[in-house]
Order: structure tokens, then C-alpha cells, then sequence
């Protein structure tokens, strides 16, 4: 084999190793993400909790403020049935038409207060119902809900475990695999994805298509590219090229050598 075709399958090589760094830092990204997203869950999970209490702590303060305000109606109830039994016993001892009328529109005023007080009574029962049923509702919710976060707190530690195991052991592959790539073309490679957020290393589509940016590539570079001696980038988006049967390619230019 000459010194040409060394070089080529060498390079061929490292274009095989940047495709499996690919798949790695892919697969750390992956995890590293779910790892981030994990606690945001948990965390929208808490905030329909906490609304959830907010709504409990308006409506346990609602319900002893209508309590209060019934048990005030009611006092008032027992102080006019107090007026209507004096009023009573006024109208029996008046001895004058006069103060007769006197003590009835008294008695008449009474009872109506008394009556409106009941309708009021009636009403705040109803509302203070309401109310009752309401927060039981919501504290069956609450207590639900409560045990879901508790549950999802478990889960989420125990994925997190596994995340963490995972990207460590990924991180050790991909060390191992980038101390087997030439400096000059790891370099490329990493300064390929920080420009590119991810996607370094692409295939060519039919027609020599950069599959990065779907340019189509200028024939010479395609031809380069087809022969798998060198690793070259698309002009347009600058990503890292191969064409996906490099390696046949490769072996008919060794047999043709």
C-alpha cells in the first residue's frame, strides 16, 4: 500500500471516529437536557400546589368570615325577638287606640327586621355550604397532588441518578474516542459544533447536497469528497462532509491503485 492510500484509509478512520464522537456528544446532549428539564417538571407540579393553598387560604377566610357574619345575624334575631315579646306584651296593656298603632308599627318594624335577618341567615347557610364543600374539594385535591410531588420527587432523584451514571459513562467514551482523533481534526471538529449548536459532521445527499444547509456542493469538492482521501467541509455552512459509501468508494480506489 502506497503512502496515498496510508493516508486515506487513515483518514477514513478519523472520519469514522468523528461520526462516533457525534453519536456521543448527541446522546450527552440528550441527557444533559432531560437532566435540566427534570427539576422544571417537579417544579410546575409545586406551583399547582401552591395555587391550589392559595385558593384553600381564601376560602377558609371566606368561610369564617361568613360564619362570623351569621353568628352576628343571629344575635341581632334573638335581640328583635326580644323587642316582638315586649312589643307583645305592650300592645296588651295599652288602653288607647292611639298607643295601640304606637306599638304595632313598633311590632310590625321588629318582625320585618326579623324576617329580612332570616332571609339573610338563609343565604349565608347556603354560602357557608358552598364554602365547606368546596375546600373539602380542594383539600382532596391538595392531599392528591401532594403525594404525586412526592412521588415525583422520587422518581425525578432516582432519573437523575441514572442521568448522572450515564453522562458520566458517556463522558469517559468520548474522552477515550477524542484521544484517538488527530488534535487538528478534534479541534474542527468542536469548533464546527460550537458554531453550529450540535451538528458538525454531515452526510451528502443525492447530487452532492450538503445535507447541513442542502447547498449543493461544486463538483470538484464532490468528487474529492466521493474518493474519501481527505476531510473536507461544506463552503457554504462549513460542516465537516462525507459521503456515506466512503467506505466502498475507498476499497475500489485501493483494488484501481
Amino acid at each position: 500500500m502506497d503512502i496515498q492510500t496510508s493516508e486515506g484509509t487513515v483518514l477514513r478512520e478519523q472520519l469514522t471516529f468523528l461520526l462516533e464522537l457525534q453519536k456521543i456528544d448527541e446522546k450527552l446532549e440528550d441527557s444533559e437536557q432531560e437532566r435540566a428539564d427534570l427539576p422544571e417538571k417537579l417544579r410546575a407540579i409545586k406551583e399547582d400546589v401552591g395555587r391550589i393553598e392559595r385558593i384553600l387560604e381564601q376560602e377558609r377566610q371566606q368561610l369564617a368570615e361568613a360564619r362570623s357574619y351569621k353568628a352576628a345575624r343571629e344575635a341581632e334575631i334573638a335581640e328583635d325577638q326580644e323587642l316582638l315579646a315586649k312589643a307583645k306584651h305592650k300592645m296588651s296593656a295599652v288602653r288607647s287606640s292611639k298607643e295601640y298603632l304606637a306599638v304595632q308599627r313598633e311590632f310590625e318594624a321588629n318582625r320585618r327586621h326579623t324576617s329580612e335577618r332570616e332571609d339573610e341567615i338563609g343565604k349565608l347557610v347556603e354560602a357557608i355550604r358552598q364554602f365547606e364543600q368546596s375546600i373539602k374539594t380542594h383539600e382532596e385535591a391538595l392531599a392528591a397532588m401532594k403525594s404525586d410531588v412526592a412521588a415525583e420527587e422520587q422518581a425525578t432523584a432516582r432519573r437523575i441518578e441514572e442521568i448522572e451514571g450515564a453522562v458520566s459513562a458517556e463522558r469517559g467514551e468520548r474522552e477515550e474516542l477524542a484521544g484517538r482523533l488527530r488534535r487538528d481534526v478534534l479541534s474542527k471538529y468542536n469548533n464546527i459544533r460550537r458554531r453550529r449548536k450540535g451538528v458538525a459532521v454531515v452526510p451528502l445527499g443525492e447530487g452532492g447536497v450538503c445535507r447541513g444547509c442542502n447547498m449543493r456542493l461544486p463538483p470538484q469538492l464532490y468528487n474529492i469528497i466521493q474518493r474519501a482521501a481527505t476531510i473536507e467541509q461544506c463552503p457554504n455552512c462549513h460542516r465537516i462532509v462525507y459521503f456515506e459509501a466512503a467506505e466502498d468508494l475507498g476499497e475500489a480506489t485501493e483494488a484501481t491503485d
